[in-house]
């Protein structure tokens, strides 16, 4: 799909440190001019399509030479890969913000909170698709990119939330990636076959194919958090 390397479905690692602090991902994003000449190109591909945005109008919509916009992708299909990478860093930054920002312990309001960070990616406020699947569509790359997207979600819940998970609670399911693959896939087609389920229905479906631990938990004794005060004693 891109030159940026696809996730591999990781295995679950049953030796993770205890306790632990919450892991803070770091961003991949294009910076500088190049981002802004995929941002450019994301925007246009969006309003006037794929095929509309040539590189000169890449150009113009960046407010660069179009010299400078081949000094930092060789042609159109580079800029098109950092448009895609772009669109599957949006769905890890949800991902990575909702678990930085979760209050701890509180499984049963940050799982909805979870459930509605995922709604979001995928539908505008309106109810209606992200702008990225009429790129996608357009490029048909669809499926493609649906696959590589679920491989790099399970990876980065791996990295950053189970690891938290398994160190308070017990993971009661096998598989574990592969089920959270399945989860994903099956919770954008239960959104398209019954577009008026709830937030609520929907962490109800998700606690139950994770048979997660739904106890709210008090906050350990050390920073959970790693931009959290450290408390000392009077």
């Amino acid at each position: 799909m891109s030159a940026r390397k696809s996730a591999i479905m990781p295995e679950f690692n049953p030796d993770l440190p205890h306790p632990v602090t919450r892991q803070v991902r770091r961003s991949a994003r294009l910076e500088g001019t190049a981002g802004d000449i995929m941002l450019a190109a994301r925007d246009l591909f969006e309003t006037e399509g794929v095929a509309a945005a040539s590189m000169a109008a890449i150009a113009r919509k960046a407010g660069v030479a179009r010299s400078l916009v081949y000094y930092y992708f060789p042609d159109k299909q580079a800029v098109t890969d950092a448009v895609l990478d772009d669109y599957l860093e949006d769905m890890l930054e949800s991902v990575s913000t909702w678990n930085e920002l979760r209050i701890f312990g509180d499984m049963p309001a940050e799982l909805k909170n979870c459930v509605a960070t995922f709604r979001r990616v995928l539908y505008t406020a309106s109810g209606q698709p992200r702008p990225m699947f009429a790129v996608l569509d357009e490029l048909g790359m669809r499926e493609q990119f649906a696959t590589q997207a679920v491989r790099e979600v399970v990876a980065c819940i791996q990295d950053y939330i189970v690891s938290e998970y398994t160190a308070y609670r017990t993971i009661e399911i096998r598989l574990v990636p592969e089920t959270f693959g399945l989860l994903l896939f099956g919770l954008v087609g239960m959104m398209k076959a019954k577009p008026d389920i709830t937030d609520d229905e929907l962490a109800e479906l998700v606690a139950q194919t994770l048979r997660l631990d739904m106890t709210v938990l008090d906050p350990p004794p050390w920073p959970e958090h790693p931009d959290a005060p450290i408390l000392r004693a009077s």
